[in-house]
């Protein structure tokens, strides 16, 4: 990859210690940026006018009745709702945020759906669904559920597996319309893909989160390599991709994030959303899980050259 077709324009850097140490999704809907980490039980809120910073004050917005109530502070592994997906969609015709547990374990089986206009939270996905998430080889190649990101393009739902484990990285393609209608999740079915991804010194990424670029048509998604022989335990990073892919999942261009100096960042990129269009390409906001160090929020550009099919 040309080193220019991706730079990092701006990074914040949170503490271990607190509700932003295992940042996993990142949203932009309307004036307002939204964070969930898989550690929580409610969505972080700030302005967009606001300038992010380590001492920003974010605003709890409870996503089940008995977090209203709770202080910011981080569940155990044993409990967190691993809250691993973060995505705007438009459901009913108003925008909505959805947030997505992993379903690697059964406190971790559920989507949720926040209405920002009116503060309401419904299920989306509830146990029987994940259990046919579980069960489709189509999506998984065999291997335990591990949902790492979810998108939409307004009329289709995206849902994609980890796939770091048995190098399988499945996606299913869901009809959106179909699951407003209260179909079943097997019931909205349309396709399923696989995804190429890429390696570091041997080891596999696993796409960590995804977001469709309606005005270019194209799946922009993320890609963490990380050391770990289960869904479950931590390992060591390596480093994290930025890739692009059709919407029937063929590669368009894949990049390494790096320093100003070549260099490959170990960091676990684990959500992306779109910001802002400018002239010399788009500008698109990352988060990473600590694991234990810093949580950061990077403010990227890519070059329009990175939009141009190449050789991956």
């Amino acid at each position: 990859m040309k080193q220019t077709d991706l730079r990092i324009l701006e990074k914040i850097s949170f503490p271990p210690d607190s509700a932003m140490g295992a940042l996993s999704g990142v949203a932009c809907l309307e004036d307002y940026l939204y964070l969930i980490g898989d550690d929580v039980r409610y969505l972080l809120k700030t302005s967009l006018k606001n300038k992010l910073t380590a001492t920003t004050a974010f605003e709890k917005v409870p996503l089940f009745e008995s977090s209203e109530q709770q202080a910011l502070a981080i569940l155990s592994k044993a409990e967190k709702p691993d809250f691993e997906a973060l995505s705007c969609i438009i459901f009913n015709e108003q925008p909505h945020l959805l947030i997505m547990g992993s379903g690697s374990t059964e406190k971790r089986k559920q989507a949720v759906l926040y209405n920002p206009s009116n503060h309401q939270v419904m299920t989306l996905l509830d146990q029987m669904d994940y259990d046919y998430l579980q069960h489709c080889v189509a999506l998984t190649g065999g291997a335990d559920l591990n949902i790492e990101a979810v998108c939409s393009d307004n009329h289709h739902l995206y849902v994609f597996q980890r796939g770091n484990i048995n190098h399988f990285h499945g996606v299913l393609v869901f009809d959106l319309a179909k699951i407003q209608a209260h179909k079943s999740l097997e019931n909205t079915f349309i396709r399923s893909f696989n995804l190429t991804l890429h390696e570091i010194n041997g080891s596999v990424s696993g796409i960590s989160d995804a977001y469709f670029l309606v005005d270019q048509n194209l799946l922009i998604a993320t890609a963490a390599v990380e050391q770990t022989l289960n869904t479950y335990d931590d390992g060591d990073v390596l480093g994290s991709f930025i890739l692009l892919f059709s919407p029937d999942g063929q590669a368009i261009s894949s990049h390494l994030i790096q320093s100003a100096e070549g260099k490959t960042l170990p960091i676990k990129v684990e959500g992306i959303t779109w910001l802002e269009s400018r002239s010399d390409g788009e500008v698109f906001l990352l988060v990473t899980d600590s694991d234990g160090g810093d949580s950061e929020v990077l403010k990227i550009l890519l070059a329009n050259s990175a939009f141009i099919k190449r050789e991956v």
